[in-house]
């Protein structure tokens, strides 16, 4: 039995440690593909498909992993959660169909990015579908195979852009940053295709759906709802501070001073940020994989070797982001010119590259006051991060101009990050 939960726990990281290098090699391929401008357009466009794909899954696919693990009858949450998004989708789809005209020309005050935002549109079913997939496949204890889908998903993208980008060079910026989008939906069908392969050994279950839905109750949505609409609570603060924030940034900006703070936030978005923010994996891997041995000490009474496995997590992360750090402050530009040929950001990743030293210390952080039952309390410190990052934006933008970003990013992570250990600190004290 141990040696099978050991096998299955390295074959699952494996798998995820590729996963994510091929998320990676997603994004060089990009950085290296698209213009700057064709960068602008898909960064700015991003937020909007955060936000969308945030409320089109509506915490769905965790929820319908939790009910279906504790259900014997697997079928009525599947259908109950496969009705919810189909409702859901269509209300979500129809109304960013009328409002994303408005936000690209009276709010982005970018007409050029709207066939871009449009292109979102088709993600909104596509990414429904596979979350449910995955959350089945997660309910079924199916780990590997849930987690295996990220490898189909960022494979077929890779291939995609490769294959589209060579077709024609002469490509403008809108038509680059519309292949880019519609990458993300080409991703995601391949990776429901791959999980209802992987369901073949329950076409029984899958079959019978139909026929199951008159004897569907409201229990059966009541019991995906309970656990779904706190979770996508929780998520939306996230996304939603993402959505606000160019929109916030370009209120108020003269033209030639908006363009700047697009370019400054392409840059951010684009570059930066997917290399400062890389210890994440390997920090919410170590929370993930080793904070269970905490939980089980700690609800035991054995403090002593709860706090023992805290500050091991602890200190392998801040090495982890203390290293990052270093080579971000020093190697900048070499970094840069490593993974996109260019030297876009510089002095934003040189910024950035202490505060965010602390960065890697937050899943730890928020993982650990899950398991001391304070949930509650991690999404206020978020809340209150979000809020201090967009207060930043929104009242240095006019003055410091490009500056405003990296202070607003680094002050909403630090609040953040600061409040999770205070709490924490009083909760260690509190039961000492």
């Amino acid at each position: 039995m141990k040696k099978t939960l050991l096998r299955s726990t390295f074959l699952l990281l494996l798998v995820s440690v590729i996963a994510k290098i091929l998320s990676f090699l997603v994004r060089i391929l990009l950085a290296r593909t698209l213009s700057e401008s064709a960068m602008n357009y898909y960064t700015l466009a991003s937020p909007t498909m955060v936000i969308m794909i945030t409320l089109a899954q509506m915490g769905i696919p965790g929820a319908l992993s939790k009910v279906i693990a504790q259900s014997k009858d697997t079928r009525k949450p599947l259908l109950a959660s496969i009705f919810v998004s189909m409702i859901n989708n269509i209300v979500i789809i129809a109304a960013f169909f009328i409002l994303l005209p408005f936000l690209s020309f009276y709010i982005l005050k970018q007409h050029e990015i709207l066939p871009v935002l449009y292109a979102i549109l088709p993600l909104i079913p596509l990414v429904s579908i596979s979350g449910i997939l995955k959350g089945y496949l997660f309910g079924k204890q199916q780990h590997v195979q849930a987690t295996a889908c990220q490898l189909f998903e960022e494979g077929s993208r890779i291939l995609f852009l490769l294959v589209m980008f060579s077709m024609d060079h002469s490509l403008t910026n809108v038509t680059m940053a519309k292949i880019a989008m519609y990458s993300i939906s080409v991703g995601e069908l391949c990776s429901s295709l791959y999980m209802l392969f992987a369901l073949r050994q329950h076409k029984h279950d899958i079959r019978q759906l139909p026929t199951l839905f008159h004897t569907l109750h409201r229990q059966q949505f009541d019991e995906v709802l309970s656990i779904s609409i706190p979770m996508t609570g929780s998520r939306l603060i996230g996304s939603f501070t993402y959505f606000l924030e160019p929109i916030v940034m370009v209120i108020g900006l003269s033209a030639l001073q908006s363009d700047t703070m697009i370019h400054a936030y392409g840059q951010l978005n684009g570059y930066v940020l997917p290399i400062i923010t890389m210890p994440s994996f390997l920090t919410i891997t170590l929370s993930n994989f080793l904070l269970p041995s905490f939980t089980y000490h700690y609800a035991r009474g054995h403090e002593a070797t709860a706090r023992h496995q805290f500050s091991f997590i602890l200190a392998s992360c801040f090495i982890v982001g203390a290293i990052c750090s270093f080579l971000c402050y020093f190697f900048n530009e070499e970094l840069l010119l490593l993974f996109y040929h260019n030297t876009r950001g510089a002095l934003l990743l040189k910024q950035l590259a202490i505060p965010f030293a602390l960065y890697s210390l937050q899943p730890p952080l928020s993982s650990m006051l899950h398991a001391m039952s304070l949930s509650k309390k991690t999404v206020f410190d978020t809340f209150a991060g979000s809020f201090t990052r967009l207060c930043c934006v929104a009242f240095l933008s006019h003055i410091l101009f490009a500056d405003a970003l990296s202070i607003a990013i680094s002050a909403g992570m630090l609040v953040t990050t600061c409040l999770h250990a205070i709490r924490l600190w009083f909760a260690f004290t509190k039961n000492k």
